[in-house]
């Protein structure tokens, strides 16, 4: 056989299988791993054991290869004028082909220009929109800060207002509770020595 093989040898030979693929073929059939074993082992006395799947690839890549071999042969019959038409025909279905992709690449890229263009339009815009909502929150965080520092201060002017006259209502509670604590003194004096010890403003 033409290709190398791997692992164990294999019970048949490349010829048996080509013998094996007639036989199938002037059958009627069609040469697949399965039938060509059959038709080894039955008319060409290889033993049984094959690995059907393993021969199948066998089969297929010589199929293809007869296939080849029978077209080239039918070419190189031909004319050496019908060679040449063909070869120009060739040529000439190359171009148009090559032709018409060449239109549609060409179409592709203006029209892959076009949603470029537009998509940086539309880039563009939304890029303003950003800018002008930005500006505008700008001015709104502008506002607010603003709208604080008014409220804030009259808030700090109650603040010490308040400050202020808690601290008056203190200093008012001490000096109430001062002057009850004198009156209180006084008074317990004035039981315990008596009236003449303290004499009235009228008596000085």
């Amino acid at each position: 056989m033409t290709n190398k093989r791997t692992g164990r040898p294999p019970k048949y030979t490349e010829t048996q299988v080509i013998e094996g693929i007639e036989i199938v073929e002037r059958n009627g059939e069609v040469p697949t791993g399965d039938t060509v074993k059959k038709a080894m082992c039955d008319d060409l006395g290889v033993a049984g054991g094959i690995n059907a799947q393993s021969l199948d690839k066998e089969v297929q890549r010589l199929v293809e290869e007869r296939e080849q071999q029978r077209l080239a042969l039918l070419i190189s019959a031909l004319p050496s004028e019908t060679l040449n038409a063909v070869k120009k025909i060739g040529s000439l279905v190359e171009s148009a082909v090559l032709g018409h992709i060449g239109e549609q690449h060409e179409k592709l890229r203006a029209l892959a220009g076009r949603k470029l263009t537009e998509q940086n339009v539309d880039l563009g815009n939304q890029r303003e929109q950003i800018r002008s909502l930005l500006s505008r929150l700008d001015r709104k965080d502008a506002d607010i800060e603003q709208l604080e520092q008014d409220n804030h201060k009259p808030k700090e002017q109650l603040g010490l207002a308040t400050t202020e006259i808690r601290a008056l209502k203190e200093r008012i509670a001490e000096l109430e509770h001062e002057e009850d604590f004198r009156t209180r003194m006084l008074a317990m004096m004035k039981e315990t020595l008596g009236e003449n010890a303290f004499p009235t403003a009228r008596n000085r």
